[in-house]
This record gives C-alpha cells, sequence and structure tokens, in this order.
C-alpha cells in the first residue's frame, strides 16, 4: 500500500512540474514578443536616489503587464516582474520600487533598490 502511495505522488509531482514548465514557456515567449513592438513600452526614471534606475511597463498578454528594472544609461537587465494589477502607478522609494501594492506573494509586490542577486539571477533566464 505505501509502494503505490508513494507512486502516486511521484506521478502527481512530475505533473505538477509539467503543468508549470508549459506554463513558463507560455510567460517567456509572451514575455520575448514583447521587445517586437517598441513604441508600446511605457519609461519612467526614478525620482528617488538621483535617478539612477529606469523602469520600463507594457502590456504583454491578456492585461498582463510585463515591468523591466534598469540602471538608467544602461541596457543590462537588473530585475523582471509580471502582474496583473492595473492602474497603479509605479511608487519610488529610497529602497524599492513598489508596482502593486495587493501583492502578497513571497515576491511582495515590489523590486528592492538595488535589485537582490535573485532578481539579477532571475532577469537572465527567458
Amino acid at each position: 500500500m505505501l509502494h503505490r502511495g508513494a507512486r502516486v505522488l511521484r506521478w502527481a509531482l512530475c505533473i505538477a512540474v509539467v503543468l508549470v514548465g508549459v506554463r513558463y514557456c507560455f510567460e517567456a515567449r509572451g514575455r520575448s514578443r514583447a521587445d517586437e513592438y517598441p513604441d508600446q513600452w511605457r519609461t519612467e526614471i526614478s525620482d528617488v536616489q538621483g535617478g539612477a534606475y529606469t523602469a520600463r511597463s507594457t502590456v504583454v498578454h491578456h492585461g498582463t503587464i510585463l515591468l523591466r528594472l534598469y540602471r538608467t544609461g544602461d541596457s543590462t537587465l537588473l530585475a523582471e516582474r509580471t502582474y496583473r494589477e492595473h492602474g497603479v502607478e509605479l511608487l519610488w522609494t529610497d529602497d524599492e520600487l513598489i508596482y502593486d501594492t495587493a501583492d502578497d506573494s513571497f515576491l511582495g509586490g515590489g523590486i528592492q533598490l538595488p535589485p537582490t542577486r535573485l532578481d539579477k539571477l532571475l532577469a537572465k533566464l527567458p
């Protein structure tokens, strides 16, 4: 009986991994296609830290917003987020860029300034 339970658990885990992978592939495809329409991007330079950061955002797919954070004057991507909250302006503080005040996930609806190593690593993924 225990062997059968372990097998069911293994299959459930495999199915969950496949579903997460498929979802990630669709989101990555949407993020990559966003660059095809440069005139639809909205750019905002931080009003704190002497304008050290630039945020660019655009709608990518069915109301999903793609937000990218760069150092002003540099094209290196520092952080990237996708979210669905519309009508919320970006809020710059001394230590964070807040993009979604309703987000209670582990990312918390904001990007630390300067971005963490995890943010920089995730920004390099497709």
